[in-house]
């Protein structure tokens, strides 16, 4: 009787557990971006969303919240600070949340993703330290490419540029400074208002990464655009430390995958999206290629140069700023060098 009754007590506890486990609730993980659906950037935000669901059979899951309905980058992270959200994936809050990323955003500092991911590469540990000083844990770092010129007019010249009223995101203050230091006339409103903007008149075009152009649709009203480099932009993944640490440490390392994964393909759908475009899906759009000469090059270049030496220190620190420049020197001269051999 004894042996029975402690048999049937153990079936009883199994069944409750088995019961126990089956009725838990998913993780819902509520994330939001200003990426646009329909978009590439929106379609691997979902297969990072897809993965997470089959690598945690279930137990955690995300949503999106896409095309800035949960606010601009900087109000998303306000909600997420009040619980409201719980991450983000986008552009200018990376370099809110990781100051020292401030360093990579000069004026004519990268010629290439490559050169930007080698430098986030030597910045990772003291940006994922910054993030998490900031309370978010950084699931992954890249970039969302070059920033070029969109224009009514073609922009052929320096003083072409420094005449053209070329819309620029509001938020983005270093890059509302740099144009200052350069002698440009921006015009900064948010992104929502850019193409009215622009049909109005009160722009001559945009500062731009090509899939932000695709995506927000700019490469359908401007006229040309030059494959002059003005500068980077970096993406970022963030989770908030406190929603991530109530994960199991399993199913941490399962977003943690997923995210490497994300990171991976958005580069590569990046890259390939930037080169598609710059060779013959934008002419295709109506746009005109404005063959940059290397003078204009060259006077950009050390216009930039001497912007670089006026940004506040505040806003980049001289040290870190000098450190950035010199692997880029030693990046380059490796490239070089390997070229010769």
């Amino acid at each position: 009787m004894v042996v029975r009754w402690f048999g049937v007590r153990a079936l009883v506890l199994s069944l409750l557990l088995v019961s126990g486990t089956a009725s838990a609730e998913p993780v819902l993980l509520r994330m939001a971006s200003l990426a646009p659906e329909g978009t590439a950037w929106a379609r691997e935000m979902k297969a990072f969303s897809r993965d997470i669901e089959v690598s945690t059979h279930g137990a955690v899951r995300l949503k999106w919240y896409l095309g800035g309905i949960a606010g601009d980058e900087f109000a998303v992270l306000e909600r997420i600070r009040k619980g409201q959200l719980d991450g983000e994936a986008g552009a200018l809050l990376c370099e809110k949340l990781a100051p020292s990323l401030s360093a990579t955003r000069a004026a004519g500092l990268f010629q290439s993703r490559e050169e930007s991911r080698m430098v986030y590469g030597h910045l990772r540990q003291r940006i994922d330290q910054e993030m998490a000083h900031a309370g978010f844990v950084n699931l992954g770092l890249g970039t969302f490419g070059p920033i070029l010129v969109f224009s009514r007019e073609p922009v052929r010249t320096l003083s072409d540029l420094r005449n053209a009223k070329i819309w620029q995101w509001d938020k983005d203050a270093l890059w509302r400074k740099i144009e200052d230091d350069l002698g440009m006339h921006g015009v900064s409103l948010p992104v929502e208002e850019a193409a009215r903007a622009y049909e109005d008149h009160r722009t001559d075009g945009f500062l731009a990464m090509p899939g932000a152009a695709l995506a927000f649709q700019w490469s359908t009203q401007a006229r040309y655009f030059m494959d002059l480099k003005l500068g980077m932009l970096p993406a970022c993944n963030v989770i908030s430390q406190r929603v991530f640490d109530t994960l199991p440490v399993e199913h941490q390392q399962a977003v943690r995958t997923a995210a490497a994964k994300l990171a991976a393909r958005f580069e590569d759908v990046g890259a390939s999206q930037d080169e598609a475009l710059m060779s013959g899906l934008l002419v295709k759009q109506g746009l005109t290629a404005v063959t940059v000469s290397e003078s204009f090059r060259t006077e950009f270049l050390e216009a930039a140069r001497h912007a670089r030496e006026k940004i506040d220190p505040a806003l980049v620190p001289p040290d870190l700023m000098s450190q950035v420049l010199s692997w880029l020197a030693d990046y380059r001269a490796e490239r070089v060098s390997g070229k010769r051999r």
